[in-house]
């Protein structure tokens, strides 16, 4: 059984944390897991439907899996980067509709769960920082823990497993020499 990892986020958090599942799902293959190259079973994907409705309540509660958390992990990382060069990259377009980030759509999602940012692009910097304090407390290291003990578990059971023994079948189904 997978650990579950259940997280009480207030408004302001659970609306990064939404910012950051757009950005991964925003860019191209972040759902595939690169050991196998399927889709991931359980990605960050499935977290916009229970986080989504709870962006006006006062605590968001989301469980999430340790793959997850380790993917928010990272895509925090990522929506940081972007954020610091937001005020940058909007005061070089101007007026254009140009878009400040890399990531498609995620102009139009931060400043529908971030208002602010419409008449302060500044205001970015400040959401960084507190990106990059929910990202330390997120148990990333665990989680990291539990899919590496599960990665060595799985490899363990897979070596236990005995080859098919062909000459064992072979001769059960009464050939005589």
């Amino acid at each position: 059984m997978t650990a579950r990892f259940s997280l009480r986020l207030p408004q302001h958090q659970a609306r990064l944390v939404a910012l950051a599942v757009a950005y991964h799902l925003a860019r191209p293959g972040s759902e595939i897991d690169p050991g196998t190259m399927a889709a991931y079973e359980h990605g960050l994907a499935e977290l916009s439907t229970p986080l989504d409705p709870q962006m006006d309540v006062e605590v968001a509660s989301v469980d999430l899996n340790p793959l997850q958390v380790t993917l928010l992990s990272t895509a925090l990382s990522s929506v940081i980067n972007e954020l610091k060069v937001y005020a940058v990259l909007d005061t070089m377009a101007g007026a254009s509709s140009r878009p400040r980030s890399t990531a498609p759509g995620l102009d139009d999602r931060l400043r529908s769960l971030f208002p602010q940012v419409i008449g302060d692009p500044s205001y970015t910097s400040q959401l960084a920082e507190d990106m990059t304090m929910l990202r330390r407390h997120l148990p990333a290291a665990r989680a990291r823990q539990i899919l590496e003990e599960e990665r060595k578990a799985s490899q363990e059971a897979a070596r236990s497993k005995k080859p098919w023994q062909f000459w064992k079948r072979w001769s059960s189904h009464g050939r005589t020499s």
